[in-house]
């Protein structure tokens, strides 16, 4: 029974942070209900099979693989931008396919030379700290407008009042003196709040069509890749980003579950390349580690692999049933920001924790009071300053945690102690 319950949970988990992208690209794309059950089927599959592999043979953590969320804006960005340069956005797809592909052979090329070893000694614990404190930072927004649904074109009190009232019980059950309630507050949550959408009427339904009862994945879906060199400068960026928030991911885990394995970048990093091969081939966004797992694991208590394992073996096997899919991929948004709300409020504790293994000496404050001035001050920038640049930068300029990252990364290796304290003040 344990072992069931802790398998659903994982899975529910998955699905509420693996679920938004494809829905937002598919509405910003044009898609039709099917087209995005379709490709909801093609993320679930893709993730799982991901997972199973870096669980297996890879890091060997039990460590979620998500929608990475610099290709997620990257396929936001360049949809957006069709229209201006009299494209249709669904042209573009066949655009980021390439783009998915040659990260995929940078990932493994990087990974057969053993660089991903050594740019991991890099992260020392003032960067881990401030890319925790970082995350928080930028999903706060995101986390409290899906919560509150003030990003939806119509605003409804009962829905709000519902994923507020699942926020509430998911923070009581995470301090609650009973095990079952503390382990399983994710799972309880979602339930709690799912149903209550479905008691009043407020769960919108998927769109109804008629499919087969089992169906595989559809491959290439987007269309075969095409030339972009604007892609391939793009996809050198996000890759260096995407190493590092994978290196990220795997020491927070590791803290968590006590696992060391010195060796595993260099498989990590080949199964990353093999993701990104597979996104590109099944037509769905790319994945990476995701570092908010470790807040999982802090508020649920669950280390074992064997649940996690069978979690995404689960999702395997329903993205061959269509109409599965579906119900579990209309699990409410906001329902699943608040299930998981707790999550991310343990990754600041993990990040104040790793600033403060190295000391809180005037060098530490320095570079990671600048990172995380740098890191909070690019969440701010407007919109309209976007359009100046070039756009292979917007994805790194526009994301505050690692623009922050890449400044202590820098700080590190250029200040020494002597240095910091002359140049506090």
């Amino acid at each position: 029974m344990r072992l069931a319950l802790s398998t659903l949970q994982w899975a529910m988990f998955i699905l509420a942070g693996s679920v938004v992208a494809p829905l937002a690209i598919g509405q910003a794309y044009g898609m039709s209900p099917q087209e995005i059950g379709e490709f909801v089927q093609r993320t679930l599959f893709v993730l799982g099979i991901v997972a199973l592999m870096q669980t297996w043979w890879g890091h060997r953590m039990p460590i979620m693989e998500g929608p990475a969320a610099l290709w997620w804006g990257v396929f936001l960005l360049f949809g957006s931008m069709a229209p201006a340069i009299g494209q249709e956005p669904r042209s573009i797809l066949p655009v980021l396919g390439l783009g998915l592909i040659f990260s995929g052979v940078l990932f493994v090329i990087m990974s057969v030379c053993g660089w991903i070893a050594v740019i991991r000694r890099l992260f020392t614990p003032a960067v881990i700290g401030t890319y925790f404190i970082l995350l928080v930072l930028q999903m706060s927004g995101p986390f409290l407008n899906g919560i509150l649904g003030s990003t939806s074109e119509s605003f409804d009190s009962c829905a709000t009042a519902i994923a507020i009232a699942t926020l509430i019980l998911s923070l009581m059950l995470a301090r609650s003196s009973k095990a079952f309630l503390r382990n399983y507050s994710v799972l309880i949550s979602i339930l709690f709040g799912w149903s209550l959408f479905q008691i009043f009427g407020l769960q919108e339904p998927f769109g109804e069509v008629s499919e087969p009862v089992i169906t595989m994945p559809d491959m290439w879906s987007f269309g075969w890749p095409q030339w972009d060199g604007g892609i391939i400068l793009t996809s050198v960026i996000v890759t260096l980003l995407l190493l590092s928030n994978m290196i990220a991911s795997m020491e927070a885990v590791g803290q968590v579950v006590g696992h060391k394995d010195q060796g595993s970048e260099k498989r990590t990093g080949l199964i990353m390349g093999t993701s990104q091969l597979l996104s590109a081939s099944f037509a769905t966004v790319s994945f990476v580690p995701l570092s908010y797992t470790a807040g999982f694991i802090m508020t649920t208590r669950m280390k074992e692999k064997l649940p996690f394992l069978l979690g995404n073996i689960f999702l395997v096997v329903i993205s061959f049933f269509p109409v599965i899919t579906r119900i579990f991929a209309s699990i409410p948004v906001s329902v699943g920001y608040a299930s998981i709300f707790l999550s991310f409020v343990n990754m600041l504790g993990m990040g104040l924790r790793e600033v403060g293994r190295a000391g809180l000496g005037e060098r530490q404050v320095y570079i990671v009071g600048i990172s995380l001035m740098i890191g909070t001050g690019c969440m701010f920038l407007p919109a309209s300053f976007f359009m100046l640049i070039p756009t292979f930068l917007s994805p790194l300029i526009s994301n505050g945690l690692l623009m922050g990252v890449a400044s202590c990364l820098v700080l590190e290796r250029l200040v020494r102690k002597e240095e910091a304290a002359e140049s506090s003040y």
